[in-house]
Parts: structure tokens; C-alpha cells; sequence
């Protein structure tokens, strides 16, 4: 009897323990990327009051052994790692990973101690380090940029990352670099009934002129006046104009700069461009005759393949929005966005896009084995594995659902359920107590 109390005690123990357990996992019902824990128990010890006999020959048969168990103990305490539900926030700092991996945070923004977590509820600091709520940065890899700024790519055309993962940061107080302008492409139609009078005594001169604004290294805008002349002295079958740039800023220069090769436009008598003679021509500015203030010198390329030579009213569009050209001034973030891949893209006020970095990523080959440290967090433990970083979306880390979070994978009804096991299972072995003790009574009753 004595041996029932003590099972039944042990038995109390670890009831009292798996309802603790439940208890926790109620309590997180609503915690972002909470992992529920179960329990699950064993049999201490069995002690033998009798081994097992072996048959003997032309005798009796085997016998089995004799034993009585001592108890119970908890087996395992085994955290599921299974996804939570979708919550949509809204919000471009929440993510939410859709698959396997764990984020990466630290306290330091070198990221020397390193914890994981599921919950992705992220926000920003005033210097806009990316953080979770308890102020521990977001580590990820920064896009690696060359001197004048700008991100580096590869041949693919994709950013180039640091290797070391550190504190990610969108700070509005990012600038982002000018460029220069490299490309304009010109659209619109040059009037087919401009004078063939090259010289500009007669009539309009056969000239025609439109503005283009380009920047500089520095970003700084110039207006460019760029000059069609007719060059052809009233060729029926062809008409040629020469190109040049004759004012910069609105300051006419001494000797108009000609394209390279000077080579004049030509269109046929249908009014379209040849595409056997000049159909782009490289300008630069940039020399002694044209500063542009200590910015480097430009080197455009004018692309005229859209143009016509059609008798209209209006010449080439004069509009310099109109024309494509590339280039910008420095600028400001003025918002930014995640992509599934983790990539952090930031919209300057200047019209350009710029990949700041990306989000890491952390996996181990058994999740499970991970020690939790409060916070929704995470450590690596002998029995998790070796820590394996890499990028949303590709090899086997899941993708991530920005503006969203993972909410908690606790399954109520289950939870119930188990709790109604457990008070059971508690009142029963209270009940083993009690009854012992009063077997034990009936035995000192005995004697009177």
C-alpha cells in the first residue's frame, strides 16, 4: 500500500506539471509565433517480485514475471513547430514567414549573440534600425554600393550583398545618390517644310530646337537647348539636319557642340529616318567652353530612332518631359517596401528605387531542440543543429508574407481537451491516496 501512495504522488507530480504546461499554452493563445508545447510521460521503475521462468522439458511451461510499477515521470516536453495562422496587418515592417526558418535578432547591431524567432511584429527605431518590440535588431545582409553609392549588382542584374549579417536600418535620413544622365531617347516628328536655307537668312532658318533637362554627377539639372538644322539645300528625294547643342542653362555658348559622330540625321521622302546613316550620336558636356561646376563630365547618348520628318505644324516635341531620359537628383526615402525574398526596396522622393538589403533567414535540422528564452525567442542548443543561414524563398527557407504576422498555433479544443485528461487523471490518483490511507487505517483498526 505504501508503494501505491508514493505512485500515486509521483503520478500527482507530473499531472500537476502537464497542466502547468497547458496552462502556458492558453495563456499564449494570442502571442505572436507562440510554438505550443505538449507533455507526454513514462513509467519510472518496475520492481520484480518474481522473474520470468523458463519452460522445462517434459515439464511445466514458462512462467512470466511478476512486477509492480513505482510510479510515473514526465517523458518528454516536445515544442511544436507547425505554422501558425495568417494575421494581416497591414503594416510593411510585419512579416510573417510562410514555410521553414526562423528570423534573426540580436542585442547588438554586429550581431554577436544571436537569437530566432517566429514573430515577425517588427517596427522601427528613431534611427531606424529595424527591431522587434523588445528593441533587439533585425539582422540581415546590407546591398554592398561602390563610391559614388550606388548598389552594386552582378551579371544578372541582381544586388550584391555583404556575406555578414548585421542590423538592418531604413532611415528616412537615407540619401539616396544622384545619377547621371546617360540615355535620351527623342519622340515626336521635325517638320518636313522647315526651310532648306541653311544659312538662316530666309524664313525660319530650317531650324527647329527643343530643351531636354539632364543632371549632372552631382544632380544637379541643366537644360539643354538641342538644334535641328536643315542641312540638304532642298533635296527632293532626302532631307539631312545636323544636330548640335547651342545654349546650356539658358547661357548660349560660344561654338555649338556637335554630336560624335557629326553626322547629320536623315530621312527620306516618306519621312522616315534611315537607319543606314546616324540614328544615335553620343553628346558630351563638360569641358572648359561648358562647366557644369565641378560635376564630372556627361556623356549622353541621343537616340533620334523614333523621330519623323512628316509636314506638320509642330516640330519635335519640345517638351523635355516628353522625352525619355534617365538621370535624377539626390533624394530622400519617402517609403519603402519587403518583397517575399526578404529584399528591403526603398522609394526615394527623387523618383528612383534602391535595394537597401535583405532579410536573413535561420534554420536548424531539428527546430525542436532549440532552447526558448523568453520574449518569443529562441537559442541554439547541442540538439538543434548547426545554425544555417540564407534568404527567404530559396533553399528551403519559406517566403515571407510582408504586412503580415504568424499568430499562435495553440489549438484550443485540444488544449480542453487535455486539460479535462489531466484534472482527471489528478482526481484519480488523489483518490489512490485516500483510499490507501484508509486501507492503512483499517490495519491499525486492527488491533484495538
Amino acid at each position: 500500500m505504501m508503494r501505491s501512495m508514493y505512485s500515486a504522488v509521483s503520478s500527482l507530480k507530473a499531472h500537476q506539471l502537464k497542466m502547468d504546461v497547458i496552462g502556458n499554452n492558453i495563456a499564449n493563445v494570442n502571442t505572436v509565433g507562440f510554438k505550443g508545447t505538449r507533455v507526454t510521460f513514462q513509467e519510472v521503475f518496475s520492481q520484480t517480485l518474481r522473474g520470468a521462468g523458463r519452460a522445462q522439458e517434459g515439464g511445466r511451461g514458462g512462467t512470466n514475471p511478476q512486477q509492480v510499477g513505482l510510479g510515473i515521470n514526465v517523458n518528454s516536453m516536445d515544442t511544436f513547430h507547425t505554422r501558425g495562422s495568417v494575421e494581416s496587418t497591414g503594416y510593411n515592417t510585419d512579416l510573417m514567414i510562410n514555410g521553414e526558418g526562423f528570423f534573426v535578432v540580436s542585442d547588438t547591431q554586429g550581431g554577436l549573440q544571436k537569437s530566432y524567432t517566429r514573430a515577425g511584429a517588427f517596427g522601427l527605431d528613431a534611427n531606424g534600425n529595424l527591431i522587434t518590440p523588445d528593441g533587439y535588431y533585425v539582422l540581415g545582409y546590407t546591398a554592398v554600393r561602390d563610391a559614388d553609392g550606388q548598389v552594386q549588382k552582378n551579371e544578372k542584374g541582381q544586388p550584391i550583398f555583404e556575406e555578414n549579417l548585421t542590423g538592418l536600418r531604413i532611415s528616412r535620413d537615407e540619401t539616396a545618390p544622384p545619377a547621371a544622365t546617360t540615355k535620351a531617347t527623342f519622340t515626336g516628328n521635325i517638320d518636313s517644310n522647315l526651310s532648306a536655307d541653311s544659312t538662316g537668312t530666309a524664313g525660319d532658318g530650317g531650324i527647329h530646337e527643343t530643351v531636354m533637362k539632364v543632371h549632372d554627377s552631382l544632380g544637379n539639372a541643366h537644360t539643354v537647348k538641342v538644334q535641328f538644322q536643315r542641312t540638304d539645300q532642298g533635296n527632293d528625294t532626302k532631307r539631312t539636319f545636323a544636330v548640335t547643342i547651342t545654349e546650356l542653362d539658358n547661357v548660349k555658348l560660344g561654338a555649338p557642340i556637335p554630336l560624335e559622330p557629326a553626322t547629320p540625321l536623315t530621312f527620306d521622302s516618306a519621312g522616315i529616318l534611315d537607319k543606314t546613316a546616324l540614328t544615335k550620336g553620343t553628346l558630351k558636356l563638360g569641358h572648359a567652353t561648358d562647366g557644369l561646376d565641378g560635376a564630372k563630365q556627361l556623356s549622353i547618348e541621343l537616340d533620334f530612332t523614333k523621330l519623323t520628318s512628316y509636314a506638320a505644324d509642330k516640330g519635335a516635341k519640345s517638351d523635355a518631359a516628353a522625352l525619355e531620359i534617365n538621370g535624377y537628383a539626390s533624394g530622400k526615402i519617402d517609403d519603402f517596401t519587403i518583397s517575399t525574398t526578404g529584399e528591403i526596396e526603398a522609394n526615394f522622393t527623387n523618383g528612383s528605387r534602391q535595394i537597401l538589403g535583405r532579410v536573413g533567414l535561420a534554420n536548424f535540422k531539428n527546430p525542436a531542440g532549440l532552447l526558448k528564452t523568453g520574449g518569443n525567442m529562441y537559442r541554439e542548443t547541442s540538439n538543434s543543429g548547426e545554425v544555417m543561414f540564407g534568404y527567404a524563398g530559396t533553399g528551403g527557407f519559406g517566403a515571407l508574407n510582408p504586412g503580415a504576422i504568424e499568430m499562435s498555433n495553440v489549438d484550443i479544443s485540444r488544449e480542453f481537451t487535455d486539460m479535462i485528461t489531466t484534472q482527471r487523471g489528478f482526481q484519480a490518483n488523489s483518490r489512490i491516496i485516500t483510499t490507501s490511507d484508509e486501507m492503512l487505517q483499517e490495519i491499525v483498526n486492527m488491533k484495538r
